[in-house]
C-alpha cells in the first residue's frame, strides 16, 4: 500500500460523514461496552486509534485535556473489526477487573454476531486470550502464520496483535476477505510500541494493522493515551475528524473540547499525503486569521484556544518531512527560535577529524543557517557504517503540550548512505554528526560545505583568545563548550558571558567526576550534554541526552560564580541524578529520590553544603524543615504509602544515613550493584527494598532492620534477622 494512496483514503474519509456515522451506530456502541464501566491495563502505556468515515469509538482516554480513542470499530463490508490501542487490555491480570472480561466477551459476539458459548476464536500473536475465552465459554485455537490461510475457513473470529503480518501481504489479503465475507477481526497494540521496534519503517504504510483497517476508517497512531478508560464520551462528534472541524468552525467549544476536536484532526493530518488537501489548504486559511497568523513565539505561542494554527503546525511538519533539501526554505518562526544566523556571516567549508569509537553527536563548531542547504562528504567506507546527520540540539517535540512557544519539532536527522550527503533544515540548527556505539571505523575525515561558524570551546585545546575571538565574530545563535565529561549547548549571548571557559568547564567536569565517583558507574564512552530551550517535553528539567532545561538558566549554566555558589544547581545535579538511577536500588517512591542523593552529594563536594545547611541546597530540605515533616509523618502513623508519595521526606530517609555514615557506603554499595549474578537480582520491589537495607547494614557494620520499621518501609523479616546479630542503630535526633 503507498504512502500517497493512503493519503488519498484519508481524504476521502474526512468527507465521508464520520460525526453522522459516529452517531448513527448508538445501537452498536451500546451493545459493544454493555456492563463496561472503566478498563485497566496495569503496566501497559496505549496508543490512539484514530476514527474516520464508517468507523465509531466504544473507549476513551486522556492525552492532557484532551479526550482521545483507545477501542474503535467499523462494519467491513458484511464483516465487523474492532481495534484497541494495547493488548494488555486483555492480560491475565487486566481481566481480573470485570469490565474488561465483559468487554472482551461483547466484542466477540459483537464481531461474530453469534452467542459466545461455542464461538470459534482464532489467536494470532495472542495466547494470553486462551484462557479467558476458554472460561467463558468460547473455542479458542492458537493460529500460526504458516497455515493462516487454510485455517481461517474454520473460524468465525481472529484476534491478532498490530504486527502479526508485517511483511506478510498476501495472509493480510486474505484476513481481509475473511472479514469482508462476514467474520469478525479484533487487532490491537500501541502504534508507538510498533514504531520503537520497526526502525526506519512508516507506521501507516508498512503496519499490519494500517494496512488492513486503513480503508475503513482505522488507523494506529503514534503517541501515548493515559487513563482513566472507560466508554465516557466515546459518542462525542470531536472524536471523529469531520465532526471536530465542524466544532472547531462553531466555535463555542470549552477548553478541554477544543482539545479533544484539535487532537483529532492532528492525527488525521499527521499522515503524509494529505498535505495538499482541500482540509490543508482551509485550516492554513483559518489559521492565518488567528492571533500570531499562525507562528509561534515566546511572547505569542501557539496555545489550545488557536487551534487552526496548531493544526498547521502539523501540516507543515509533515510537508518539511517530504521535501527535498534544495525545497526547503525558511520557516517564518525560525527567527524567533532557534534564531537568525546574523546577517553578515560567511559561509564556511569544513574538515573534520571524527573519532568514531566515542558514539553519539560529534560536535563540528558549525551552523547550519535556516532553510540552506549542508552537505556532508565522507569516505566510501563510511557510507554503510550507520553514522548520520543531526541539524539542531533541541530533538524535545512539543505537540502533547498546551503551549508552543516555538515550533513543535525541529530538529532533524538523516542517515548517511553516500559519500556526499544533502541535509536542510527549516529552523537551522548546530551540526552534529551521530556515530552509533560500536563502531570500527575509527578515527576518519568528513568535509561539511555551506554551513556558518559556531563557537565551540574545547577544554585544553581552545585558548581563551581564540574562544574571544570566536564570540566577537558574526555567525550562529548558538555555540558549545566542552570539558572532558560533559558538553553544553548554550545561545550565543549566554555563551559570550563566559569569559573563563577554561574554568567553566572545569567546573562541569569536576561534576561529572563526582557523580561517577558516587554512583561507582563505569564512564560513559561519550559527553554528557545540557541543553537549554523555550519549552521543553516535560517538567522544568528532564533527564537524557542531552539533558534539557528551560532557557532561563543558560546564564547560570556559564556563570562559574552562580554555579560555585549554594543555590542555583540543584537541578543540575538532579537531572544528572537520573541519568545514573538503576532499578535495582530503586524502588516505588524513589523514582525522584535517589537521584537527588546526588543533588545532597553535589552541593557538598561542589558548592561547600553540610548538612546542617542542606537549606542553601534546596529549602525542603533544611535540618528544622525536614524534622518537622518527619515529626508530621510519624504523628501520622508512618504510613508507608505517604513515604512513597513524597519524595523530600523519602529523601530524608537516606540523608539520616548519610549523617550518620557519610557518602562512602553508597557508593560502596552502588558499586556492588554491578556486580550482581542473575539469581541475586532483586525481583520485585520488597526484593529491592531487602537488599539495600542487608548489604547497608553490613557495610556499615549496624544493624538497620529498626531504622527501616521506623520509618514504616517494608523488610521482609528474613531480611531483618540475616542482620539481627549486628549492633541496632536508630539517629540521635529520631523525634521522641
Amino acid at each position: 500500500m503507498s504512502v500517497s494512496f493512503v493519503g488519498s483514503l484519508l481524504c476521502l474519509t474526512l468527507s465521508a460523514g464520520g460525526s453522522r456515522f459516529q452517531n448513527g451506530h448508538a445501537e452498536d456502541r451500546s451493545v459493544l461496552t454493555r456492563g463496561v464501566t472503566s478498563l485497566v491495563a496495569p503496566g501497559a502505556s496505549p496508543g490512539p486509534i484514530n476514527a474516520s468515515g464508517d468507523a465509531f469509538v466504544l473507549i476513551t482516554g486522556k492525552q492532557g485535556k484532551a479526550l482521545a480513542p483507545l477501542f474503535v470499530a467499523t462494519k467491513v463490508e458484511s464483516g465487523r473489526a474492532v481495534a484497541g490501542g494495547h493488548e494488555g487490555f486483555f492480560s491475565s491480570r487486566s481481566m481480573e477487573n470485570p469490565s474488561n472480561g465483559r468487554f472482551l466477551a461483547n466484542i466477540v459476539t459483537w464481531l461474530s454476531r453469534k452467542p459466545l458459548t461455542g464461538l470459534r476464536i482464532g489467536l494470532l500473536d495472542t495466547p494470553g486470550l486462551n484462557k479467558p475465552l476458554s472460561d467463558a465459554g468460547a473455542v479458542p485455537s492458537i493460529v500460526n502464520v504458516k497455515n493462516i490461510r487454510s485455517t481461517l475457513s474454520d473460524l468465525d473470529v481472529i484476534c491478532m496483535t498490530q504486527g502479526a503480518l508485517d511483511n506478510n501481504s498476501s495472509d493480510q489479503i486474505a484476513v481481509m476477505k475473511f472479514v469482508k465475507a462476514g467474520h469478525g477481526l479484533l487487532i490491537a497494540g500501541p502504534g508507538w510500541g510498533w514504531l520503537v521496534t520497526q526502525p526506519g519503517k512508516d507506521l501507516l504504510a508498512d503496519q499490519t494493522a494500517n494496512r488492513m483497517l486503513v480503508p475503513f476508517g482505522i488507523t494506529f497512531e503514534d503517541g501515548e493515551v493515559g487513563a482513566e478508560y472507560s466508554p465516557n464520551g466515546a459518542d462525542s462528534p470531536l472524536l471523529v475528524s469531520d465532526g471536530a472541524i465542524d466544532g472547531l468552525l462553531k466555535g463555542g467549544l470549552n477548553t478541554s473540547d477544543i482539545a479533544t476536536a484539535t487532537s483529532t484532526v492532528q492525527r488525521t493530518l499527521s499522515h503524509q499525503g494529505i498535505n495538499s488537501s482541500p482540509l490543508a489548504t482551509e485550516i492554513k486559511n483559518l489559521a492565518s486569521h488567528e492571533p500570531g497568523n499562525g507562528i509561534p513565539s515566546v511572547t505569542n505561542p501557539l496555545t489550545t484556544d488557536k487551534p487552526f494554527s496548531r493544526l498547521k503546525a502539523v501540516i507543515d511538519a509533515n510537508r518539511y518531512k517530504q521535501l527535498s533539501p534544495r525545497e526547503t526554505l525558511p520557516d517564518p518562526s525560525s527567527s524567533n527560535f532557534p534564531g537568525p544566523v546574523e546577517p553578515s556571516a560567511p559561509r564556511i567549508n569544513k574538515t573534520l577529524t571524527i573519532d568514531t569509537s566515542i558514539p553519539a553527536w560529534h560536535s563540528t563548531g558549525l551552523y547550519a543557517a535556516p532553510g540552506e542547504t549542508v552537505v556532508v562528504t565522507v569516505p566510501d567506507s563510511a557510507t554503510s557504517a550507520e553514522l548520520g546527520i543531526r541539524i539542531g540540539a533541541h530533538t524535545d517535540t512539543l505537540w502533547d503540550l498546551e503551549k508552543w512557544p516555538r515550533f513543535p519539532a525541529i530538529s532533524t536527522y538523516k542517515s548517511i548512505r553516500l559519500e556526499d550527503t544533502q541535509v536542510a533544515n527549516p529552523f537551522g540548527g548546530l551540526i552534529f554528526i551521530e556515530v552509533p556505539y560500536r563502531c570500527t571505523l575509527g578515527k576518519i575525515q568528513i568535509s561539511v560545505s555551506h554551513a556558518v561558524m559556531s563557537p565551540l570551546f574545547i577544554r585544553g585545546k581552545t585558548s581563551e583568545k581564540e574562544w574571544a575571538d570566536m564570540l566577537a565574530k558574526p555567525g550562529a545563535p548558538w555555540a558549545e563548550l566542552q570539558g572532558n565529561l560533559v558538553g553544553l549547548v548554550v545561545p550565543i549571548s549566554s555563551a559570550r558571558k563566559a569569559k573563563n571557559g577554561e574554568a567553566l568547564m572545569a567546573y562541569w567536569d569536576e561534576m561529572m567526576a563526582n557523580c561517577y565517583k558516587f554512583y561507582a558507574a563505569p564512564h560513559h564512552p561519550r559527553l554528557e550534554k545540557y541543553c537549554p530551550d523555550v519549552e521543553i517535553s516535560a517538567g522544568y528539567m528532564h533527564s537524557g541526552y542531552p539533558i534539557m532545561t528551560h532557557i532561563d538558566v543558560a546564564d547560570t549554566m556559564c556563570s562559574l560564580l552562580k554555579l560555585r555558589g549554594k543555590s542555583w544547581t540543584w537541578g543540575f545535579y538532579h537531572e544528572m541524578g537520573h541519568n545514573f538511577q538503576q532499578g535495582a536500588w530503586t524502588w516505588d517512591g524513589c523514582g525522584e529520590v535517589t537521584n537527588n542523593l546526588f543533588s545532597l552529594y553535589g552541593s557538598e563536594k561542589l558548592n561547600g553544603v553540610t548538612p546542617s545547611t542542606y537549606g542553601d541546597a534546596h529549602p525542603a530540605m533544611a535540618p528544622a524543615t525536614a524534622q518537622k515533616r518527619l515529626a508530621k509523618y510519624l504523628e501520622g502513623g508512618a504510613k508507608y504509602s505517604d513515604w512513597t508519595s513524597n519524595p523530600f521526606l523519602a529523601l530524608t530517609f537516606f540523608a539520616q544515613l548519610r549523617e550518620q555514615f557519610g557518602w562512602e557506603p553508597f557508593s560502596k554499595l552502588f558499586g556492588g550493584y554491578w556486580h550482581l549474578t542473575p539469581s541475586e537480582e532483586p525481583r520485585s520491589d520488597i526484593d529491592k527494598r531487602d537488599l539495600f537495607m542487608v548489604r547497608f547494614s553490613r557495610l556499615v557494620g549496624k544493624n538497620l532492620g529498626p531504622f527501616f520499621q521506623a520509618w514504616g518501609i517494608p523488610t521482609t523479616e528474613n531480611a531483618r534477622n540475616s542482620v539481627s546479630s549486628l549492633p541496632s542503630w536508630m539517629p540521635k535526633n529520631w523525634p521522641k
